[in-house]
Formats: C-alpha cells, sequence, structure tokens
C-alpha cells in the first residue's frame, strides 16, 4: 500500500481560475501531476504513497534528527498550495525534526483549475480521510503522540476532522493563520467548530495577517471559552503576515514551546554508550551467577 521515495526541493504554485462552469469540484490528474513532480525534485524528506479508501495520495516524511523523540506532527497546507509549499508549510516541517519530532506533510485534495475556489468546502470529507490514513501511518511507525498542525484553510480541514472523526488519536492542534471562510460551499461554521473543539488548541496568527485573521481573534476565543476548552490559547506574532515572511523562525519556536508542553509525550533519549555498558554488566552479573 505504502511506496518510499528519496527526492529534492520544488517551488511551484497550484493557480486556480475563478470562472463558473459545470465541472467536476476535484481535479485528481492535476493533484497527481503536481505529487509527480514534487517527487522528482524534492530533497528534504522521504516521499510516502498512503492510500485513503482506495485513493493514493501524496506525504513527506522527515524523520526526527535529534536523539530526543517526542512525537509526531501531521502537516496540513492552505488552499492553492502542496505539501512542501515554501511559504509556512516547508520551513516548519524541516525545522520541528531538529526538536525530537518527526512530521508528516500531507497532499490535501486539488479542485479544478477551472472552477471557483468556493468548491474547496467540498474537499473536506476527504481531508478527513486523509488525515485519518496519516494517523494510521504513523501508528505504524510507532508513533502515539500525534499533534495536528494547519495552515491557513488547512487548520480546517484538521477542524473538521476533529467534528467527524475520533479526535483522540490527535492530542494536539496548532491553528496557524485560522479565519472563517463564509464563500465555502457547504458553508463552514469555523466558531461552532472551535466551540466543540476539546483539546490542547494554540491559535497562532501575524499582527498583519490577512482582515479576517485578525478582526476574528477576538470571536475565536469567545468560541473557546463558550465551549469550555481551558486548553485553548491565542498567540499574536507582531509584524508578521499570513504566512509569516521573514519571521517563520519566531513562529516555529512559539509552536514548538507550546507543543513540549500541551503534548510531552513520552520523550525518549537514546544514549548509545550507556546503553551498551548497562548489557555488559547485566551480561557479567549473569556469568557471575551462573545463569
Amino acid at each position: 500500500m505504502t511506496k518510499h521515495f528519496l527526492a529534492n526541493t520544488v517551488l511551484f504554485p497550484l493557480l486556480f481560475s475563478a470562472f463558473v462552469v459545470n465541472a467536476a469540484p476535484l481535479d485528481r490528474e492535476r493533484e497527481l501531476q503536481v505529487s509527480e513532480k514534487l517527487e522528482e525534485e524534492l530533497k528534504d524528506g522521504e516521499i510516502m504513497w498512503l492510500d485513503a479508501n482506495g485513493e493514493k495520495f501524496q506525504a513527506i516524511l522527515k524523520k526526527h534528527t535529534s536523539d530526543l523523540t517526542i512525537g509526531a506532527a501531521i502537516i496540513l497546507h492552505g488552499m492553492s498550495a502542496h505539501a512542501d509549499w515554501p511559504q509556512t508549510i516547508s520551513p516548519i516541517r524541516r525545522a520541528l525534526p531538529e526538536y525530537g519530532w518527526t512530521t508528516l506533510s500531507i497532499q490535501l485534495p486539488v479542485i479544478a483549475a477551472e472552477n471557483q475556489i468556493e468548491d474547496y468546502g467540498k474537499t473536506l470529507d476527504r481531508s478527513v480521510e486523509r488525515i485519518e490514513a496519516a494517523i494510521n501511518a504513523l501508528h505504524e511507525l510507532k508513533f502515539r503522540n500525534i499533534v495536528a498542525i494547519g495552515h491557513s484553510f488547512g487548520a480546517v480541514s484538521a477542524l473538521s476532522y476533529f467534528a467527524k472523526a475520533d479526535g483522540r488519536r490527535i492530542v494536539a492542534l496548532v491553528a496557524i493563520g485560522l479565519q472563517d471562510y463564509a464563500f465555502v460551499k457547504p458553508p463552514i461554521d469555523i466558531f461552532g467548530l472551535i466551540e466543540k473543539s476539546n483539546i490542547p488548541f494554540l491559535d497562532i496568527y501575524g499582527s498583519r495577517d490577512y482582515k479576517k485573521a485578525t478582526d476574528q481573534a477576538a470571536d475565536r476565543r469567545l468560541a473557546a471559552k463558550k465551549g469550555g476548552n481551558r486548553d485553548y490559547i491565542q498567540v499574536e506574532i507582531e509584524g508578521a503576515d499570513h504566512y509569516f515572511t521573514k519571521l517563520e523562525g519566531v513562529m516555529i519556536k512559539r509552536v514548538r514551546g507550546w507543543m513540549q508542553k500541551a503534548a510531552p509525550g513520552v520523550s525518549i533519549f537514546i544514549d548509545l554508550e550507556k546503553e551498551s555498558m548497562e548489557k555488559k554488566t547485566k551480561e557479567d552479573n549473569e556469568i557471575q551467577t551462573g545463569q
């Protein structure tokens, strides 16, 4: 079911026009073309092909590079992007492994180029299925302490997952640049989803973010309060835009600092020399006791 490939970095956009036509909302061919291009050019990470109800999709795995192992993070990109999007997504998926977090950035469904952007509302059911498949893949890799990190519409996809699936399989949520998408069909009640959230929840945005992200900050806080989520925290990064341009490091520092507190997991520090000495001591003791 799962294939692994090594690959190299790519910077290319998925651009969508806004013409009204009677076309299928999702474009699998376009998505696979983007994924295959990424597979050819990616250099930092390992390509995986996962399966969600018989539909294969791409993910990028980057294993933790430190001796400390904390858990894994599923990374979810926004509209018109891909699993290694150079803004926000690529920086965070490549940085967290240095601090004990394995990252799995997944490709979310793509709408047909000739469709209106409002059709992204029709992608959420499949996004939920893909998040579930990503969790299964991480379980196969022995990860149980799993956090979801969504940027922009990727954060909406994560909230949709908690509303429709077993949220206990993800222990915390980081929403970056979260905002309401009133134009999306079928409509999404962002504040209702926040109100129903009952897990540790970091809502992080920039002071120069999109207008809705900043203007609705108080409404998001109120929704979490109404829902009784005492583990909700909101952080504004001064001077940051929607993509945290030139402030990626600040954003990543705040995210990983919060994750270490909200989802500490069972940290494992591998000390090979100590492990070897303990094994030798045990063997010596067994020899002396005649076991």
